[in-house]
């Protein structure tokens, strides 16, 4: 087996994964290395795909997620430490979460027939909206505009063997729903978006909010809500935002948890939660009613505890 690549200097272990415009990896800091304070000697670099060094719509978006990660400081988001140009490379160090993604632990338990625990549901997606009360509130740029992510999905959240759970990959976050590059171009992962999103209309922070109403619908279902013979159709489901009831399938939930996803999914969004805290308000009311703990407690059947 061929020895890994050094990378913009530091040794590289093994590419984690690779996406439409950028590769992840995971390295770690030699002693020669140059490292931002506080960055640790395990790291995960991210490299804008060599094929768009010389795109300047690719570099730019680039430039701007790590510009706008860089700041973000929150226990339920990826920590960006810097951006730096090695020769021909655009590199991004971020931190390493030991982990999977929500979405590889749905698709096990999918195949083991399984569905999710829902205290587990329920923690998970309270610690995404924390993560989005924290960007919606922060300000980008000098007229302090919102900061909205766009792709919140099962693939962009990871959950660490700690049991630590972090939002991920800004790659297409707006400020205050003004969409950059190509406007005409649906950017995110469409089963995970608002009806006003797939639409191409203006999108603010409910657009977030109604993707975690999915991410929580389906982790309380066990299956995927938008399932589509082809893009078109998918398209339009999305466009439609029909989800069943979950009270319609063979589950046993409170009331109130099926009243509260149902309230996340309404296509109307002044008819959804309003706001990531009010959501997080709702949830933590849940877990009042039923003794689900907002805690890493809740994980333990998922982290084999």
């Amino acid at each position: 087996m061929a020895s890994q690549p050094d990378l913009g200097g530091y040794e590289v272990v093994g590419r984690l994964a690779v996406g439409g415009m950028a590769e992840v990896y995971q390295a770690r800091a030699k002693l020669s290395t140059q490292r931002s304070p506080g960055e640790p000697d395990e790291i995960v670099l991210k490299r804008l795909l060599p094929s768009y060094r010389n795109e300047g719509a690719y570099v730019k978006a680039f430039v701007d997620e790590a510009k706008l990660t860089v700041r973000l400081r929150h226990p339920n988001i990826v920590r960006t430490f810097r951006l730096f140009k090695a020769g021909p490379d655009y590199l991004m160090v971020q931190e390493l979460v030991s982990g999977r993604t929500l979405g590889f632990m749905q698709d096990l338990l999918v195949k083991a027939g399984a569905v999710m625990p829902p205290e587990a549901a329920c923690y998970i997606a309270w610690c995404v909206l924390k993560a989005l009360d924290y960007i919606h509130r922060a300000k980008a740029g000098e007229g302090g505009a919102t900061i909205i992510h766009r792709d919140v999905n099962p693939a962009n959240v990871l959950l660490s063997v700690a049991g630590e759970v972090k939002l991920t990959d800004f790659g297409v976050a707006d400020v205050e729903g003004v969409m950059r590059g190509d406007s005409g171009a649906l950017r995110g992962t469409l089963p995970y978006m608002s009806p006003e999103q797939v639409l191409g209309q203006p999108v603010d922070a409910r657009s977030d909010l109604f993707s975690v109403g999915i991410m929580l619908w389906e982790m309380l279902a066990g299956r995927r809500l938008h399932v589509a013979d082809g893009e078109a159709e998918l398209m339009h489901r999305v466009r439609d935002a029909r989800a069943p009831l979950l009270s319609s399938l063979p589950l046993e939930l409170p009331d109130y948890a099926v009243q509260l996803v149902r309230k996340a999914l309404f296509a109307d969004k002044t008819r959804r939660f309003q706001s990531a805290a009010e959501f997080i308000r709702a949830l933590e009311s849940l877990s009042r009613r039923t003794g689900w703990p907002l805690t890493v407690e809740a994980l333990k059947p998922l982290l084999g505890g």
